[in-house]
């Protein structure tokens, strides 16, 4: 499970790399939670965390673990009372989108947290537009061009987007407080480091979307057993309810979740 931080410093730079003098991508204010982002330390005395939808590196002697709200001792300021997991978007706004690393799963959640470190080492100013997409989202995607007004914006119905089975995400430019998917000009050095730095991130990429970068597996071994195995409580628990979540709602294509293995349980 990831863990949650809390600042105890008035303000606290969050930056590009571990280091002083870093670019700075936001500050933090005391009290602020962030979450670790499950990428391992490069630098001692250093946390690599997400924070408002934004990654990079904290100075580990101004945060402090905060385990469960509850716990704190009388005085303290109190926590936010944000989860560190938050809860896949409501069904009921399947127009909301969520930028959150926390229901990816672990392995593709690592690999992105560093893609995202080595494109802004590079100059190219990336940020996750989109990670996780419940499947009711996806649905409401789909049917843009074909039952509902507006262009077509996808090709994949639900579940057969690896946004479902939180193995995706759609990074895209951030400049001047904007998002940009201008790929034309002096942009268009940016998407083709992007399309490098994922390959050698092990991710792949989409030629018809060039935002989107995945975890290079099937949609068959995107709920197989491997993954199932290597995922954390969060993911293992939104896979599960989004696809009990579906099946009850009458739908077809939910993955079929037999294999599910949670780590750290012996067999019963």
């Amino acid at each position: 499970m990831l863990s949650t931080w809390q600042v105890t410093a008035t303000a606290l730079n969050l930056r590009v790399a571990p280091q002083v003098g870093s670019p700075i991508v936001a500050v933090m204010k005391q009290g602020d939670l962030c979450t670790d982002t499950g990428a391992p330390a490069t630098q001692a005395g250093w946390l690599a965390v997400a924070y408002q939808g934004r990654l990079g590196h904290a100075n580990a002697q101004y945060l402090r673990s905060v385990p469960d709200a509850g716990a704190m001792a009388a005085g303290d300021r109190p926590v936010p009372t944000s989860p560190p997991a938050p809860a896949p978007v409501p069904i009921t706004q399947p127009s909301a989108r969520q930028s959150d690393l926390a229901l990816l799963h672990p392995r593709f959640r690592q690999a992105v947290a560093g893609l995202l470190a080595s494109l802004a080492q590079a100059g190219a100013p990336f940020r996750v537009f989109e990670s996780y997409r419940t499947p009711e989202r996806q649905k409401w995607l789909y049917d843009q061009g074909r039952t509902r007004p507006g262009s077509i914006v996808t090709k994949a119905p639900p579940w057969r987007s690896m946004h479902q089975y939180g193995l995706a995400a759609d990074l895209v430019l951030f400049i001047d407080g904007q998002w940009s998917w201008r790929d034309s000009g002096p942009l268009a050095a940016h998407w083709a480091l992007l399309r490098q730095h994922a390959a050698a991130a092990g991710l792949r990429t989409l030629s018809w979307e060039a935002p989107h970068v995945e975890w290079p597996v099937s949609l068959e071994d995107a709920a197989g057993p491997t993954l199932m195995a290597s995922g954390d409580a969060a993911w293992l628990d939104n896979m599960e309810a989004s696809a009990d979540r579906w099946q009850q709602a009458g739908h077809d294509g939910a993955p079929v979740l037999a294999a599910l293995q949670r780590p750290g349980l012996a067999p019963a």
